[in-house]
């Protein structure tokens, strides 16, 4: 990518890396949440491998989009 100063990024990468931001964010309160219920409950490898999606899918999307800048 360029690094000059009138350079703008294209949308795609824009609405995927906004996306993706948002998606993690997602992704970082159910890990807030599962460390609380890990406190007195057990935690399912079902919720974790959840968590592991919404990461994967993200680092997927992003990598796609550099790859085409």
């Amino acid at each position: 990518m360029a690094a000059s100063a009138g350079y703008a990024p294209p949308r795609e990468l824009v609405n995927v890396m906004m996306q993706s931001s948002e998606k993690l964010e997602g992704a970082a309160s159910l890990l807030t949440m599962l460390e609380d219920k890990a406190d007195n409950q057990k935690v399912t490898a079902s919720e974790l491998a959840a968590v592991r999606c919404i990461v994967e899918a993200c680092a997927a999307n992003l990598d796609a989009v550099l790859e085409q800048a």
